[in-house]
């Protein structure tokens, strides 16, 4: 069978990398050709886009490229009508990914889509869009898949998939030793997109400079090297785990990384700055307390949030000070919040179980 596969950002490259391993284990004849980024060529696909020429973020980015966007919908529309695949699977990265999912539904193509955008957060309009141009459509969290079924969606829940990656990975012993890294160790996560990045090192910064006494280590990515070049600091380049694995505590951007950090359970301080048009509208629209899918997920707070105005110096020293301290009540109750995320999560196989999906809906709707 063929398959198409559009992740937009570096999360879904790893998630779609993984799905891939497991499709070719099903369908070892497989084609499948791709938008993603290296995890997913090296699985097997064929990667025609690469995701960072995706990465937009904000309403003043969504507005500033609109003709690039347009030109990347036409691109994918042409490939796909070329490709004919047998099904077309959208990862994560909503915003675009429901817009191709109508044209790849337009052209009567089967369509399925793994980790739901987040409607619960907010803009649940995405709800009809969803069951409009999705056939199949694969949920994360636990509580996603009752509210997708109430609109008549059909809904799997299938795991999170980054309890497999954590499960597969394998720490480096020499990693410490390698990269001359010091104790105490603070690991500082700044995302995976460009406009994160550029808010956080700044800040990142600072911090450092305020403590003497610790040491920081920035999680980085290769493609943004030129980025964290401009700041003084201690940059490990694509390997997050193995620098969570010797931190004391994390300073790490909301997002997919959140989540990782409590999955190791190193104990962590959430921080996000975005465009302050873009806050203000997302201000009116969020329908959820946290910004953290740790404390999403929970339903209460584990980790504290140091959001836009307070992503400062001062107040991440505030919650910093507070973690590092001897027998740290702070630490003591992340920690035992994470063991009941981990509870909540369940055990590993998400990629697995969506890839035996995503195979027997392809047959069947090609069987029609």
């Amino acid at each position: 069978m063929k398959y198409f596969i559009l992740a937009g950002e570096k999360s879904g490259d790893l998630h779609g990398s993984k799905l891939i391993k497991e499709l070719l284990i099903l369908d070892p004849t497989a084609r499948i050709q791709a938008w993603g980024g290296d995890d997913m060529l090296h699985a097997g696909a064929e990667v025609l886009i690469h995701h960072k020429e995706l990465a937009i973020m904000g309403l003043l980015g969504v507005l500033q490229n609109i003709q690039r966007l347009k030109g990347l919908f036409q691109k994918f529309k042409n490939q796909i009508q070329q490709f004919q695949p047998d099904t077309i699977i959208f990862i994560d990265y909503g915003g675009f990914n429901l817009k191709a999912a109508r044209i790849a539904k337009l052209q009567g193509f089967h369509t399925q889509f793994y980790i739901a955008p987040k409607v619960w957060a907010w803009n649940k309009g995405r709800v009809d869009v969803i069951k409009k141009w999705v056939d199949q459509l694969y949920v994360i969290f636990p509580f996603e898949k009752k509210l997708f079924e109430a609109h008549g969606i059909s809904t799997h829940y299938v795991g999170n998939p980054l309890k497999d990656s954590i499960d597969d990975f394998q720490p480096n012993p020499l990693f410490a030793e390698q990269h001359s890294i010091k104790q105490p160790c603070i690991s500082l996560l700044a995302g995976s997109r460009k406009q994160e990045i550029s808010a956080a090192l700044p800040v990142f910064q600072e911090i450092k400079y305020q403590f003497p006494d610790l040491h920081f280590y920035v999680a980085g990515l290769k493609e943004w090297k030129s980025i964290y070049e401009a700041y003084h600091l201690d940059v490990i380049y694509d390997d997050t785990y193995n620098l969570l694995q010797v931190s004391q505590v994390a300073i790490v951007t909301s997002g997919t990384a959140t989540l990782e950090t409590a999955l190791f359970k190193i104990p962590q301080i959430v921080v996000y700055k975005t465009d302050w048009l873009f806050y203000s509208l997302a201000k009116l629209l969020v329908k959820i307390k946290f910004i953290s899918l740790v404390n999403i997920i929970l339903g209460k707070e584990a980790v504290p949030e140091m959001i836009q105005s307070k992503f400062t110096t001062s107040h991440i020293s505030l919650k910093l000070n507070q973690l590092l301290e001897h027998n740290s009540t702070s630490k003591q109750k992340q920690m035992k919040l994470y063991d009941e995320l981990a509870q909540i999560i369940g055990p590993a196989g998400a990629s697995k179980k969506t890839a035996k999906l995503i195979f027997e809906y392809a047959v069947a709707f090609q069987a029609k």
